[in-house]
């Protein structure tokens, strides 16, 4: 029989998927690295007053009030200079998101660059501001090491400015982007013919019958991440077959299944782990989400050959960095050659699948520009001489479709 959860079940109720779902968040924050540098840097002015000693610190000749000043300075000059560098960071990723794509600003928000330099900046005003809370408790023998640490602080901190001018103007080059988000796509289709490769192809038949349960969503929003290991076990643990209805990426609706579970279980005992395998969101993620990188370079391509900015260039680059992904999923260690194993049935990802999301999306875009059409044709003809069957006919089509366009 089918079975739906309770109208107020989440499933982000145990920490499986959810963990999954709050470590992309915590990788697209600009807040944790700099809230984790200003806890150490309140511990190592801590510290400093603990380590303090004569017999191996040199004589300081600076006052208790020339330390304050010092420390005061310090402060006040590096949260100025935070201040600058997070409004040249804001100017940054509204340029880049306005010109190249909305969905691009998760990849400056996960740029680790920008989040250690602002993260030193901030974690050296928390220790001078530390340092000076504790400069009138202790005396001025004792302000040694405090200070030093201040000072040594703030010249990691001009450091990590001149490390930020030099790294903004490269996260906001168009080549930089479309590079970074190819690259990203070629390793995660070499990962997923790696993990092909090492199933064992002998998976479990699904019955010939109706589900036993059919977990649904408690509301609408993209699955951002699946926990398949989780899953397993507990398929092999209670002797289920599972599918999983949607792959991540997808956007899901109430009242559409998440999986379809076959097998005898006490469900009430084992729906909540069930549930918890999969985090739902407001946007798709790029984690188990392969062909979310095809699409920000699509749309990139798209914008770049939009009237307003008709920059045929940029869409030729994206074209390079699909085809270059296309080509893996070829020929990388026999190309992508989907299989199923154990009691979990996952959606498979196909070489015509990325091909739909990268050059078959892209037609539309470029069918109108010279340069960019015969980018594309160039990269079909070169895939249709690796490919065969469906997915040439596919490639020949399109290609067809556009030369007589």
């Amino acid at each position: 029989m089918r079975s739906n959860p309770m109208p107020d079940r989440s499933v982000l109720a145990a920490p499986i998927a959810p963990l999954r779902k709050i470590l992309q968040d915590i990788r697209a924050s600009y807040w944790f690295i700099p809230a984790c540098l200003s806890v150490l840097a309140v511990l190592l002015a801590w510290g400093t007053w603990v380590l303090e000693s004569d017999e191996w610190m040199p004589e300081m000749t600076l006052g208790r009030d020339a330390a304050r000043n010092l420390v005061t300075t310090i402060a006040a000059a590096v949260i100025g200079v935070a201040g600058v560098m997070f409004s040249l960071t804001l100017v940054a990723v509204t340029h880049a998101a306005g010109k190249y794509g909305p969905r691009l600003i998760g990849n400056f928000m996960r740029d680790r660059g920008t989040q250690w330099a602002l993260g030193i900046m901030v974690a050296t005003f928390v220790h001078a501001l530390t340092t000076l809370i504790l400069i009138d408790g202790v005396s001025a023998a004792s302000l040694r090491l405090p200070v030093l640490c201040s000072v040594g602080l703030a010249f990691v901190s001009v450091g990590a400015m001149i490390f930020f001018i030099h790294h903004v103007p490269e996260t906001v080059n168009v080549s930089n982007i479309a590079a970074s988000l190819g690259q990203r796509l070629t390793r995660m289709v070499r990962a997923e013919i790696d993990e092909a490769d090492a199933r064992d192809a002998d998976a479990s038949e699904i019955p010939d019958r109706a589900p036993d349960l059919q977990p649904e969503p408690p509301g609408a929003g993209y699955i951002q991440a699946i926990g398949v290991t989780k899953l397993r076990e507990i398929a092999d643990e209670h002797d289920l077959i599972i599918r999983v209805e949607a792959s991540p990426g997808s956007f899901v609706t109430p009242h559409a299944p998440l999986l379809s579970v076959w097998g005898s279980a006490d469900w009430d005992e084992i729906r909540s782990d069930i549930d918890a395998t999969i985090a739902i969101g407001r946007e798709p993620t790029e984690t188990q989400t392969l062909t979310f990188l095809a699409d920000q370079l699509v749309e990139m391509a798209g914008i770049a050959l939009s009237p307003g900015v008709n920059d045929p260039f940029t869409a030729i680059t994206c074209l390079n960095w699909l085809g270059a992904a296309l080509t893996e999923a070829l020929e990388y260690e026999g190309g992508l050659d989907p299989k199923q194993s154990g009691r979990v049935h996952l959606p498979q990802l196909t070489f015509e699948t990325i091909y739909d999301h990268a050059f078959h999306a892209a037609i539309p875009y470029v069918r109108d520009d010279r340069m960019a059409s015969e980018a594309l044709i160039a990269h079909l003809r070169a895939l249709s001489t690796r490919c065969d069957g469906r997915a040439r006919r596919t490639v020949l089509r399109d290609m067809r479709d556009l030369s007589s366009g």
